[in-house]
């Protein structure tokens, strides 16, 4: 593959990507829409607000999109990444592309009902030896990216911070 790292580490370098991101036209991770229809389907409803986290140059948000998903909020801290689908999909009005850090988002609260996450939690987790053993600092970043994103779920879900 063309574009694997020469170490894991690198998958945490925004540098990494947007020299990745410079030439790849497109990259899915984990599986393209058809692996995850079933479980978007019985559990994203269609008008739902979404934020796609870490949203690289996947089409999972376009065929979302096109399969009736009308609002998509796509995050990544790659600006080459960012700017390039943004351009690509200039035609999709429900489709809207944000270079942000997840560490440090900035939407007003209650903004999402669904958060999707393909791998970019994994990215952050890539100098851990066992991944079901993290150390303090990484279970410190992960609990501070997701208590942030619970800030950005709406009222509706039910969900408390704890």
């Amino acid at each position: 593959m063309e574009f694997l790292p020469d170490r894991n580490a690198k998958y945490k370098d925004v540098e990494y990507w947007n020299k990745r991101y410079e030439t790849e036209e497109s990259f899915e991770w984990f599986g393209d829409f058809s692996k995850f229809q079933h479980l978007l389907v019985q559990h994203v409803g269609i008008d739902e607000n979404i934020l796609m986290l870490g949203c690289g140059n996947s089409a999972l948000s376009l065929d979302m999109y096109q399969a009736g998903y009308a609002s998509i909020t796509n995050v990544d801290y790659s600006s080459v990444c960012v700017e390039s689908m943004a351009e690509r999909h200039s035609d999709c009005a429900g489709l809207s592309w944000v270079c942000m850090d997840i560490r440090h988002l900035a939407f007003p609260n209650a903004s999402f009902d669904v958060v999707i996450e393909k791998g970019t939690l994994d990215a952050m987790l890539v100098d851990e030896k066992d991944p079901w053993n993290i150390s303090d600092s990484s279970a410190q970043l992960m609990h501070q990216v997701l208590s942030e994103l619970m800030l950005w779920k709406t009222p509706e879900l039910g969900l408390e911070m704890p």
